[in-house]
């Protein structure tokens, strides 16, 4: 009857355990999405404030600087 017990809470707990896990899981790739699509945002408002400054007369090379970001991404060269 113990064992019986035993086997039964052992399952019920791996049981939970994986239910957990998915959770944790799903969890983890909203954040992960979430601060993927942050670090976009904060990239592209670098590039227009970079394409802003070229507007002024800087060369891209100073506005790559200005706006701390590779010159590549105003370029658009890979």
């Amino acid at each position: 009857m113990n064992a019986q017990k035993s086997l039964s809470s052992i399952s019920a707990n791996r049981d939970l355990w994986i239910a957990q896990y998915h959770q944790e899981l799903h969890e983890r790739d909203r954040i992960s999405g979430l601060e993927a699509a942050r670090r976009d945002g904060e990239r592209e408002r670098s590039v227009s404030l970079a394409r802003k400054f070229m507007s002024m007369g800087h060369t891209a090379e100073e506005a790559a600087e200005f706006a701390e970001i590779d010159i590549r991404l105003i370029t658009g060269q890979k």
